[in-house]
């Protein structure tokens, strides 16, 4: 028999709420103020699991639990405020965002209709992708994990109630698989483990196994407490009076607050998340909610009426702030000032506050109430999540409809900031990936700090290279339209001065560190050998790899492989599926295909504690009968993967430890420590990414 009506409104959880959603908004505001501002969303997480599935409880006692009845209450909640932001969105996007912007946010729009969010973003993670800044409707991957979470976790307690199986222990299991999980594959897929609900149940299944235990172990609880207070305090209070208990209550109270402040302030989005710093945030909020809600603390803190009206808009506002500021990314094109993120911040409050006063009330409790149906509601979903669709497969964009003129439209070619199409049915990136076509026109230079913080990890390497007889060598992968300028637009000039000579000349202070850029040995060659680079990829074929790494090989003095190249077949790069133009013309002469002049005995072993790359898994490949005993650290980019057959037909052993972009920087230190060092430590890195 259960004892407590966990119905019964409680302000302290109102203020909870307001805790997550302010340190969300803060973080997305001011990430360098508030660098684990992301946890309030862990924190929703588990009050969500601790309420609706209390009252699914409840509803079981009763024996009036209707699945009909709950999604009817689950529609009435969602659907009304995520139509109206959608729909803003859309309008809004209109007018600022360009073809295939647009298309996206109609893509994400759809996905956040069907609550398939989270999915859509963990497979747009890749090389190309765009950053999160600019999607409007990112934040919506939280709201897909719950519903999702709501989608099975009923059926799965309404069967075993059902089946009389123990449904305590059921949850307990669910939700140790679940982090299980979570720990398992934070490393080696990251991205998955973020976004699938596999790796986030177990924080909402948290608050249910508290709900569980607020229903029918209240009285057991309450004479923990009661004991635990006698030890502080003498035996004062009494099981008819447990309000009294109130050390206990502080206590734990204090000690949930003090966990959530340690998490918003000290984490950041550098750890491997969630892992098991999601349970800084997880057992934060459950030991406040477990509390009884007259603890002083939480009364001062969290149930106080500025707490309590942030805590009722938290949904509107959570839906509110993130398209906005997203949205004055897109406009400004880089950081916005402070003073626009407040105004921004001010205004997703305030468009929060008519939200919940004129959408959300209304429609859950007043007179829209019947107007406003479920089935309503959910035509409406269904109607735009149908526009978002087909705006996201249609390209009726053009430049003329884009109402802010963005700076970097001035470094726009054709329909698209991603891609331009060149002559001879060339495609290039466009200047929407680290200014692109901004650095090879030279209308941007890098600032004194952007360079000293490029060349730093290079120094640091060489310095501690040179203690172990290390050498460090990077090799820079040229942009295509270095190489190959020859089928650039006739509108498009390159500057004369390329950008990363404002790095090069840097490295040259550095007596341990070996730069080679191929750039002027594959423009030398091409003339001979044909094209170096695929015509729609955005990377150098097998053949331009080759000259690049025999350059490298010949300055540094060491073999390289004998190899020829005969003709490959068609191909389709990388930049078709960035342009979406999938019946691109496709042509002969720009792929090849390696023949090997040497047998090349291999054997390679996962690096189990490093994610794949975007060129290939990490691992170590041993060549059992190389061309040089040396042994090789490489990371770098996806240049990397053109190259690897070559480095693992040259070397004894080659270590594949990561992306220069997550590893770069501690790559020095990892040097330092490591029992066996190697002979060389190589970089690649593509030179748009200067």
């Amino acid at each position: 028999m259960k004892n407590k009506n966990l119905s019964n409104y409680r302000a302290d959880i109102d203020g909870l709420r307001a805790f997550a959603v302010l340190s969300v908004v803060l973080y997305h505001a001011f990430p360098d103020f508030l660098k684990g501002g992301f946890i309030g969303v862990d924190i929703f997480f588990v009050i969500s699991g601790f309420l609706i599935t209390g009252h699914i409880f409840e509803s079981l006692d009763k024996g009036d639990f209707s699945f009909t009845g709950f999604f009817v209450r689950r529609i009435r909640r969602i659907f009304p405020a995520l139509i109206l932001v959608m729909v803003a969105s859309l309008l809004f996007g209109w007018f600022v965002l360009l073809s295939d912007e647009y298309a996206q946010l109609g893509k994400h729009v759809a996905s956040g209709s069907a609550f398939i969010q989270n999915f859509t973003l963990s497979f747009e993670s890749g090389y190309f992708d765009n950053q999160s800044e600019s999607k409007p409707m990112l934040h919506l991957w939280s709201l897909a994990v719950e519903e999702q979470f709501y989608i099975i976790w009923p059926l799965i307690i309404w069967l075993t109630w059902k089946l009389r199986f123990n449904v305590i222990f059921v949850t307990i299991f669910v939700a140790f698989i679940s982090f299980y999980m979570n720990m398992k594959f934070v490393d080696t897929n990251p991205v998955e483990t973020f976004y699938w609900p596999v790796g986030r149940f177990w924080e909402l299944l948290s608050g249910s196994v508290l709900a569980w235990l607020f229903l029918y172990k209240r009285e057991q609880l309450t004479g923990i407490s009661l004991h635990i207070n006698s030890l502080f305090v003498g035996n004062t209070s009494t099981k008819k009076n447990p309000t009294r208990v109130w050390v206990t209550a502080n206590a734990v109270s204090i000690t949930g607050i003090v966990l959530l402040i340690v998490g918003v302030i000290s984490m950041d989005r550098s750890m491997p998340y969630p892992s098991f710093w999601a349970l800084i945030p997880v057992v934060g909020a459950v030991l406040i909610i477990f509390t009884d809600s007259n603890a002083w603390i939480k009364r001062v803190l969290l149930a106080n009426p500025i707490a309590t009206w942030f805590g009722l808009i938290s949904y509107p506002l959570y839906l509110w702030h993130w398209p906005i500021l997203s949205f004055l990314q897109i406009i400004e094109e880089h950081t916005p000032h402070r003073d626009a993120r407040i105004l921004a911040v001010v205004l997703s409050i305030f468009l929060a506050w008519l939200t919940y006063k004129f959408i959300e009330k209304p429609i859950r409790f007043g007179v829209f109430k019947n107007r406003f149906g479920a089935l309503s509601l959910t035509f409406l979903m269904v109607f735009v999540g149908v526009v978002g669709y087909f705006i996201s497969i249609s390209d009726f964009k053009s430049y003329d409809h884009v109402f802010f003129k963005r700076a970097s439209l001035e470094n726009k070619f054709g329909s698209s900031l991603k891609w331009y199409e060149g002559k001879d049915n060339w495609l290039f990136l466009g200047n929407e990936y680290d200014n692109t076509v901004a650095k090879l026109k030279l209308s941007v230079v890098p600032s004194a700090d952007e360079i000293n913080e490029a060349v730093k990890p290079f120094e640091e390497l060489a310095v501690v290279g040179s203690e172990y007889n290390t050498k460090i060598a990077l090799i820079i992968g040229p942009n295509k339209s270095s190489v190959h300028g020859e089928y650039l637009p006739d509108e498009l000039l390159p500057s004369e001065k390329r950008y990363i000579s404002f790095f090069k000349s840097r490295f040259q202070e550095f007596e341990n560190l070996v730069v080679y850029d191929p750039t002027d040995d594959l423009i030398n060659k091409k003339s001979s050998e044909g094209l170096l680079y695929w015509r729609t990829n955005t990377h150098w074929n097998p053949k331009g790899c080759y000259i690049a790494y025999k350059g490298f090989t010949d300055l540094l003095g060491i073999p390289s492989p004998d190899v020829d190249f005969e003709p490959g077949p068609l191909h389709k790069g990388d930049l078709i599926y960035i342009s979406k133009l999938y019946n691109f013309p496709l042509s002969l002469g720009d792929g090849w295909n390696i023949k090997w002049n040497r047998d090349i005995s291999l054997s390679s072993t996962s690096i189990t504690d490093q994610p794949e790359t975007s060129f290939g898994v990490s691992e170590v490949v041993t060549n059992h009968s190389p061309l040089s005993e040396k042994t090789v650290w490489v990371i770098g980019d996806s240049f990397t993967a053109g190259l690897r057959p070559y480095l693992n037909a040259t070397f004894k052993e080659v270590r594949y430890i990561g992306h220069w972009a997550n590893n770069l920087d501690t790559l020095s230190s990892v040097l330092q420590r490591a029992e066996n060092k190697p002979d060389l430590v190589l970089v690649v890195r593509v030179e748009r990414s200067f």
